[in-house]
């Protein structure tokens, strides 16, 4: 994980990306473009798609369901990643935006262009400071805002859409989000865990030191729900390369679809070469790398699996996600979620 890019990138302002909150949507290409030219875009656009040059938004695919990609933390191999959805483009169309913009589209309103949020976003509501002496910018995790709160509980609770968390993701609102029901962090009780690879955790009143990751780990996949939509046409057993993570998870709220052979434990994140520098205290980790649940009143699935092109250009994780993002927009996932209700948000 870098965190280098992250303090680099400039954004436009709320004001000249949507003006007010009914036309935020039409303010997505504006906002998508800019974005690309500062990120140096505008050569090898992905197969389909309008995303990288010529002023055009960050979008492709013409299937019928309608994906709201999200993202946020570090810069990221974006032609490869949208080539990836851009090779779903018969299934999906896809739409991308970064925060703080996205926080606009948890609004129901606008969210009802899409069927499904993808998110591949880590520490969104972080506020870098300015930098010292050395450089360095302190981070401050304010809460968010009393209408994001809002808004996302409302989405939740209506459930029309379903959410695909994946990778990073659960590094997003993980510090600042207030309690839920269980009186730990409701959003990270949303995914079915939480990291941070900078900083300890406090979750279900149970301290843990900074999380770990290390990249380009080899992995064997086993499929342990083999009957799930999601895990059609995949073998019982699958290798990837990919980054893994030491970080909570919380079995007993999800229903695991895969695991790993590699077991989490932190003297494996001290030393490997690309690690975090895992406290080194931090229990034994999950070998779960994909679940499904419910928040609220909608489909939840989380993927860990989705670092880099390694594991993108992976057909098992293509199959994986496409399945997912499937999944997540079919009317059977709604139904189950409903019949499986989680109370998350006070």
């Amino acid at each position: 994980m870098t965190t280098s890019d992250d303090d680099k990138k400039k954004g436009l302002s709320r004001r000249t990306m949507f003006g007010a909150a009914a036309v935020a949507a039409a303010a997505i290409p504006a906002f998508s473009a800019a974005r690309a030219q500062q990120a140096g875009r505008g050569e090898g656009a992905p197969i389909n798609s309008t995303s990288l040059g010529g002023g055009l938004p960050q979008q492709g695919g013409n299937g019928p369901i309608r994906v709201l990609f999200i993202s946020s933390y570090h810069a990221f191999d974006r032609e490869n990643l949208f080539r990836c959805w851009d090779r779903m483009g018969t299934d999906i169309s896809w739409t991308h935006v970064e925060h703080p913009a996205a926080e606009h589209f948890f609004d129901p309103a606008l969210a009802a262009d899409y069927d499904v949020f993808l998110l591949y976003d880590a520490f969104a509501g972080r506020k870098l400071g300015a930098p010292d002496a050395n450089g360095r910018r302190a981070s401050t995790y304010p809460p968010p805002s009393a209408k994001l709160q809002a808004n996302i509980k409302k989405l939740m609770q209506n459930g029309n859409q379903g959410f695909v968390f994946f990778h990073h993701a659960l590094a997003s609102w993980i510090h600042s989000w207030p309690a839920g029901v269980n009186g730990s962090n409701a959003y990270a009780e949303v995914m079915g865990g939480a990291a941070d690879w900078g900083l300890p955790l406090d979750l279900r009143g149970v301290k843990y030191p900074n999380s770990g990751y290390r990249q380009g780990t080899e992995q064997r996949i086993t499929v342990v729900d083999k009957d799930h939509p999601i895990t059609q046409g995949l073998p019982a057993q699958f290798d990837l390369i990919d980054e893994t993570y030491l970080c909570p998870m919380f079995e007993d709220s999800v229903h695991c679809l895969t695991r790993t052979n590699f077991i989490p434990t932190a003297d494996k994140f001290l030393m490997a070469p690309n690690s975090a520098n895992v406290g080194a205290s931090h229990q034994p980790g999950s070998t779960m790398t994909s679940w499904v649940k419910t928040a609220e009143n909608s489909p939840i699935v989380y993927i860990q699996h989705g670092h880099d092109n390694n594991a993108w250009s992976n057909p098992y994780w293509q199959k994986l996600m496409l399945n997912s993002i499937k999944w997540a927009a079919s009317p059977q996932s709604k139904t189950w979620a409903k019949a499986n209700a989680k109370r998350i948000f006070v």
